[in-house]
């Protein structure tokens, strides 16, 4: 079953992000995937209006099931995680570095579709939520 780590593809994105006083962001992008044999490369931009922003990826296979990875956000900083893998499922969590900010977030594979759901905190305090539909590319 594949997962959406598991090939080099294109997917372009439609996010949502919430806040707690109930706003919402939305926002359109891509994601570029370049699986290698013990790394994969993630390159991502969303743009909300005229505001760009990016995380850039790098993800080391740790095991079959476990990637850990590194993402530079120019926003919010250096983010560090693992990704845990169960057949078409990824479960992340993640903190940033020299920071209380801290995540997770659960992507789930349905053929060309990926479906994401996460949420952002600062320490225990919930910062926003988010959830992102995304379609491969093909050709």
């Amino acid at each position: 079953m594949n997962h959406l780590l598991s090939e080099t593809a294109r997917w372009i994105t439609e996010t949502e992000f919430v806040y707690p006083d109930g706003s919402i962001s939305k926002g359109k992008g891509e994601s570029n995937i370049d699986v290698k044999a013990q790394i994969v490369i993630n390159n991502s931009r969303t743009m909300f209006g005229q505001t760009e922003i990016t995380n850039d990826y790098v993800i080391r296979l740790n095991s079959d099931n476990e990637y850990m990875f590194e993402s530079v956000n120019p926003e919010l900083g250096i983010l560090n995680g693992v990704f845990n893998i169960d057949r078409n499922l990824i479960f992340s969590k993640f903190v940033i570095q020299n920071t209380t900010l801290n995540g997770f977030e659960i992507i789930s594979r349905e053929e060309d579709t990926c479906f994401a759901h996460g949420a952002l905190y600062d320490g225990q305090t919930l910062i926003n939520t988010w959830n992102a539909v995304m379609k491969r590319v093909l050709g």
